[in-house]
């Protein structure tokens, strides 16, 4: 489930090797860009990762671990790919990454739903400590160390005209992630957190609760409009609206206020009388009590994923 990683390689550990020298020989487009606040430094790919080279440090940064590893971002790393993909690295770049500083997770899976993504998000509401915002690309709840993420991955590729795999041609991918930007240590209550902690099975099972139940913590608008037949009668729908209306003001209120324009004179009492049993004629319509299909369908998915890791 781990998406794009930073990482990065300290000059203590390993103190007998020259960065400047050594690592740009393993990479390709290697641009040399000066100096800045960590000295000279240099910068070039991985197989797609991005690299930054200075004196005391060797960083990986803004890049798919997935695309490195598995050859597309369409999908994610359990730990023991992660496990491999940094052994892979530490062998390319002949640097210990599994002692790597890791100061960025984006931790995420695919959720193969029934419509199209833009369909959910109206029911997805606020979130404590989070701001909501919908974007043409997907829905946002951000603040200042954390994100979190929906989008539709197929969607995606398109933009990026990337490959789809076969698994998910023509079908409804929603992606849900979460992304630790700053604080991980503080976030994660790890002293530390380097590369090697990533593959372990305690830890991993913690980010896997902690992106269920960020999820979870998600208000859920069950709104009654969801449970309105379909239907191409412009009477039917206009009474449809009626109904929902009543059932979310209550009959006792709307009869009132019938009653209350009676009584002043606004209506006759034969318009009183005709509207009072319209408004007892609808409240008879029966109701779908299943709830909001769209969110119990995406919760099963949430919690299918998260037992399944």
């Amino acid at each position: 489930m781990y998406d794009n990683l930073d990482l990065t390689v300290y000059k203590e550990a390993c103190p007998n090797t020259d960065f400047i020298k050594s690592v740009p020989q393993y990479l390709t487009n290697v641009s040399n860009h000066g100096v800045n606040q960590f000295g000279e430094y240099v910068t070039g790919y991985l197989d797609g990762l991005k690299v930054s080279i200075s004196e005391n440090r060797v960083k990986i940064y803004d890049s798919s671990l997935c695309k490195y590893y598995l050859g597309d971002n369409f999908k994610t790393l359990t730990k023991g790919d992660t496990k491999r993909a940094i052994e892979k690295i530490s062998d390319c770049l002949q640097l210990p990454f599994h002692l790597a500083n890791v100061t960025r997770i984006d931790f995420s899976q695919n959720l193969i739903m029934q419509f199209d993504e833009k369909v959910y998000y109206p029911y997805l509401g606020e979130a404590q400590y989070y701001n909501r915002l919908e974007q043409n690309n997907g829905l946002y709840y951000n603040n200042q160390i954390r994100q979190l993420l929906f989008y539709g991955k197929e969607y995606e590729q398109k933009v990026k005209k990337q490959p789809i795999p076969e698994l998910y041609k023509n079908r409804n991918v929603l992606r849900f992630e979460m992304r630790f930007r700053k604080q991980l240590k503080k976030q994660l209550k790890q002293p530390e957190i380097t590369a090697g902690l990533l593959s372990d099975e305690v830890f991993y099972s913690s980010l896997v609760k902690r992106w269920r139940n960020e999820y979870l913590a998600i208000q859920k608008i069950n709104s009654k409009l969801i449970k309105m037949r379909p239907t191409g009668s412009k009477k039917e729908f206009v009474e449809n609206l009626a109904l929902f209306t009543i059932l979310e003001l209550g009959q006792p209120n709307i009869l009132n206020k019938v009653k209350e324009w009676q009584e002043s004179g606004e209506i006759s009492k034969k318009q009183a009388y005709d509207i009072r049993t319209s408004i007892k004629q609808l409240s008879k319509t029966p109701m779908d009590e299943k709830g909001n299909d769209l969110i119990n369908e995406m919760d099963r998915k949430i919690k299918e994923a998260a037992r399944n890791w």
